[in-house]
């Protein structure tokens, strides 16, 4: 049988835990990794999904957070990393997307009026370095 647990709440059907587990064991104590490999992997199939691991779920989850605007720092804590860099290191090539709009919002907030920018001085090419002897 399975307990399904709202760790939100504590209250639990078909079971009980006392630990806010997604998926307790019947007794409400953690349930054994290959209790959970026997029923995920035909879910997967049942269902028509990818044949992916357990673990692949916690990086779906952490970059879904990540890419919808989830701070890094409670992306992190929510992962269980003791510090934000640890999830950088692993999540880090997700944020590069970000990037252009980071730039752009920072733009917007410190250019609100339009700049009309000019070049002073000469150019490399009419420069003295360019003449020949």
């Amino acid at each position: 049988s399975v307990c399904w647990c709202n760790i939100s709440t504590g209250t639990t059907i078909g079971g009980r835990s006392e630990n806010d587990l997604i998926f307790p064991a019947p007794s409400g104590i953690p349930t054994d990794q290959r209790n959970l490999h026997r029923y995920f992997k035909p879910l997967l199939e049942k269902a028509g999904l990818p044949n992916i691991r357990f673990h692949d779920l916690r990086h779906t989850a952490a970059t879904l957070m990540l890419m919808n605007g989830i701070p890094l720092m409670v992306v992190s804590r929510r992962l269980g990393h003791s510090k934000p860099s640890t999830t950088l290191d692993i999540y880090g090539h997700f944020l590069p997307g970000m990037q252009s709009e980071a730039a752009d919002l920072m733009d917007e907030l410190v250019t609100p009026i339009p700049a009309k920018w000019q070049q002073i001085g000469n150019s490399l090419e009419n420069s003295q370095l360019n003449k020949p002897n």
